[in-house]
């Protein structure tokens, strides 16, 4: 069944909501039907590429709505759909998601793609490649999820990624399809909840294998508050976009690494750490070099950018002692994933 609707926020008070719900197959594991909304800012012009956002709160919620977000749809011809919290029947955390596209949500997304792009009249959705913008449990999501369909996907934002052990995001493995999908990473520096080091662990491994990748901390942020990494996150997209042509019939294009430029961190120890009990760190140095150059060698690598202005706005960002708090992923308790308002 399909509802179509004005959306209620005000940034997208113009745009045409449309609806579907896809029923779980027998063999799957998820609990209920799984619902997902579509807009389309760039009007009747076909779409290149679709990002898709689970709503894992009002943090990441808000980039479906988001005037800036919606602009950048408009001017790259994407899709902007929601994939709304579907739980599973069997799986150790209540009401959580099973991590593993396989197990019938990345099968329920592309069939929702399917109507939402019949119902639009938008029938190239089906096929579009995908941006994929996950939180949390989500993130990981996200993360295996690219190792399920790593051709369709566009790029990847893992934002403070975590799940439970084994499904958490640095016991991941890619092939070579996968290694290729751009990936920004971002973790914060006071997160109990995903950490540093395993984020880390998961990027640095596919580094190696030459994964075109950026690792992001936000400094003392615990786990909430990616807002304030919109606008860097739009510039990378476009970036992304730019090199890798987007189009529902045609393979995306690899990312150039013989160009562009790197970088590197300086970890700053805390006297905090994650609930595995791993130290949780900031950045104090940061520093970034055109490819072919040698960053330093006590530094940790930390990311590929295609353009010199990308890698400035990563280093001026990464640099900064504080980022701002701007949104919560649980407004009622915005100390969540806080060790420093933990409880003695």
């Amino acid at each position: 069944m399909f509802l179509l609707l004005l959306t209620a926020g005000v940034a997208a008070a113009q745009l045409q909501q449309f609806k579907t719900v896809d029923s779980p197959q027998p063999d799957e594991n998820i609990d209920q039907p799984c619902r997902y909304e579509a807009s389309f800012p760039a009007g009747n012009k076909p779409v290149k590429a679709a990002w898709v956002t689970y709503d894992r709160g009002p943090d990441i919620t808000a980039f479906y709505f988001d005037p800036d977000v919606l602009a950048f749809a408009a001017k790259n011809d994407l899709a902007m759909v929601l994939a709304h919290q579907c739980p599973a029947t069997r799986t150790p955390e209540k009401g959580e998601m099973d991590m593993y596209p396989e197990h019938g949500l990345g099968r329920s997304l592309f069939t929702a793609l399917h109507s939402l792009g019949d119902e639009s009249g938008h029938p190239e959705l089906a096929q579009a490649k995908l941006i994929v913008l996950g939180f949390s449990g989500t993130g990981a999501y996200f993360g295996h999820f690219v190792a399920y369909a790593p051709k369709r996907v566009l790029a990847a934002i893992l934002t403070n990624p975590g799940q439970s052990d084994p499904d958490n995001i640095d016991k991941i493995k890619l092939d070579e399809d996968g290694v290729a999908v751009p990936e920004l990473i971002i973790a914060g520096g006071r997160d109990n909840v995903g950490g540093v080091l395993k984020p880390y662990a998961f990027y640095d491994h596919h580094r190696s294998e030459g994964a075109p990748w950026v690792y992001l901390v936000q400094n003392n942020i615990p786990h909430c508050c990616i807002n304030n990494t919109r606008a860097f996150m739009l510039h990378w997209l476009q970036a992304v976009i730019d090199q890798r042509k987007p189009d529902p019939q045609r393979p995306l294009l690899p990312m150039d690494l013989k160009s562009g430029w790197y970088g590197s961190i300086q970890p700053c120890p805390t006297p905090y750490k994650d609930h595995w009990g791993l130290p949780l760190w900031n950045v104090c140095e940061a520093h970034i070099e055109r490819a072919g150059k040698t960053l330093p060698n006590k530094e940790m690598p930390s990311g590929y950018f295609p353009t010199e202005a990308l890698a400035r706005e990563w280093l001026a960002f990464i640099k900064l002692p504080d980022h701002p708090k701007t949104s919560f992923s649980r407004p009622s308790d915005p100390n969540f994933g806080d060790p420093t308002k933990l409880n003695p």
